[in-house]
């Protein structure tokens, strides 16, 4: 297992993929799971990464980051624009959120509200056949499109992508909370990658994070009630994360976390 520090990350990460895709029969996809606690970093890392890769597959400058729509310090990051040959692509596990529709049909849909970010409130047969899809043979009869769905944020719902996968996606790269976890039903999907990254970052930090995210969603009305259930919610998700980690290849610490709290390398 490799651990990767400082600022260097994206470029590191990147040289790994690229070394595995060169051995990767043309027939297959390379996956490529970007995991960690919320407020870790993963979409931070993940989104970039995947420009990183187009750029150097296709050799041309990557994109320059859209200040607007991409806010580094609550891990808001949106997907970069699709340019039609991209040869790399991201996808984001929250888009297998159950709908609150769906949350409303639970057993106990208080808790299912209330927990919305729990393992149990994704659809993980759903993102279980996706997976599966995207390891069927490339050829001789490739699937045409493989459609995902995303997060709306606006609408606090899924909704279907526009882009779907395509067979010139010969790398996809999956970030979100759960796609290493190490527990039934998960555990079968997490290994179905290739190369499984780990993002860590201190618990203070990614607890500041989340406060200033979840508020700034509109999630919850105050930052004392919203400091609430991040310690009640998003921090209990995190511990099963890390306790429940499922064969990370390599771990990634963030650059901005204060050297006091960055764990020792493996």
């Amino acid at each position: 297992m490799g651990s990767l520090d400082g600022d260097d990350d994206v470029t590191a990460v990147a040289d790994k993929i690229l070394q595995a895709f060169e051995s990767t029969p043309y027939d297959r996809r390379l996956l490529v799971a970007i995991a960690g606690p919320p407020g870790s970093g993963k979409s931070t890392l993940a989104y970039p990464l995947t420009d990183l890769l187009n750029s150097r597959l296709l050799q041309r400058p990557p994109p320059a980051p859209l200040a607007a729509d991409n806010d580094t310090s609550t891990g808001i990051v949106s997907p970069p624009v699709l340019e039609g040959d991209e040869i790399a692509i991201c996808v984001g596990l929250d888009g297998w959120h159950y709908s609150r529709a769906e949350l409303d049909r639970f057993p106990d849909p208080v808790e299912a509200h209330w927990r919305r970010g729990a393992a149990f409130t994704f659809n993980l047969p759903s993102y279980l056949a996706f997976l599966t899809s995207l390891r069927l043979p490339l050829s001789p009869n490739p699937p045409k499109g493989i459609p995902f769905p995303t997060f709306n944020h606006a609408r606090k719902d899924p909704a279907p992508s526009a882009n779907p996968i395509l067979p010139r996606h010969r790398i996809v790269l999956v970030e979100g909370l759960y796609t290493l976890l190490d527990r039934p039903g998960w555990r079968d999907t997490a290994d179905m990658y290739d190369i499984r990254v780990f993002v860590d970052c201190a618990r203070e930090v990614c607890r500041e994070r989340v406060i200033r995210r979840n508020f700034a969603a509109g999630i919850v009305e105050s930052l004392d009630k919203c400091a609430e259930r991040v310690d009640a919610v998003d921090m209990v998700n995190g511990e099963e994360v890390r306790n429940h980690l499922f064969n990370p290849t390599h771990i990634v610490r963030p650059a901005d976390e204060p050297e006091r709290h960055r764990p020792e390398s493996s």
